[in-house]
């Protein structure tokens, strides 16, 4: 028995070492077989997704179609522009996309240019406040507040806006106009944690008014 263990050991080393020979390295074999599995199990389900998506989205040349209002939220689920977390930004009542963002903190752009940001193919949902009003007071409070912001940073206060990030700096123009918690837990307690952009398609405070991708 240990003689086998022996000669299985020596030969798993001498694959190993293959390498030292001129021989295909057994870190080329694991990448070539990895790739074969994530060609087969994540890169063509994404792209028959993506072709599924392009065919119920519009082109986000035709977002303006519908039309948007203050205080709507302009949604990018995870891509590789948004650095795999999402990212979103709110109407304000000049039309303007406010958003915090890394490389501001803050900007205030036209709808064209705010789409420029993403790459090709990335998605943009639309979603809209249930209640008018309280869209119109979060999109002022948007706007009078966003310079408050200082740093991009996941800080974990919710009632800080200086140290801030994109969905969070969204839920406190909600919360703290209309009181609406667009998240849809109820009433939130936790004066800490981490608000995910991708949750807002849950909540029960907006609607989906339109969905698009970039050419």
């Amino acid at each position: 028995m240990e003689k086998k263990k022996g000669r299985i050991r020596s030969f798993i080393k001498t694959l190993l070492d293959r390498d030292q020979d001129g021989h295909i390295k057994w870190a080329e074999v694991y990448l070539a077989i990895a790739g074969v599995f994530h060609r087969a199990l994540v890169e063509a389900p994404r792209r028959r997704a993506a072709v599924r998506r392009q065919e119920e989205d519009l082109p986000v040349s035709r977002m303006r179609e519908i039309p948007l209002v203050p205080g709507d939220i302009v949604y990018t689920p995870s891509s590789e522009s948004t650095y795999y977390a999402g990212h979103m930004g709110i109407i304000g009542s000049d039309g303007r996309v406010y958003h915090v963002h890394p490389f501001g903190p803050v900007f205030s752009d036209t709808v064209e240019w705010y789409v420029k940001r993403f790459y090709k193919g990335d998605r943009f949902i639309v979603f809209r406040a249930r209640h008018e009003e309280a869209g119109m007071q979060a999109a002022v409070w948007a706007e009078k507040h966003v310079h408050e912001v200082k740093s991009y940073r996941l800080y974990t206060r919710m009632d800080d806006i200086e140290h801030n990030y994109c969905s969070k700096f969204i839920d406190q123009a909600y919360r703290f106009t209309s009181g609406i918690d667009i998240w849809g837990k109820g009433k939130r307690k936790l004066r800490h944690g981490y608000l995910y952009p991708f949750r807002i398609v849950k909540s029960k405070q907006l609607h989906m008014v339109g969905s698009y991708y970039r050419e």
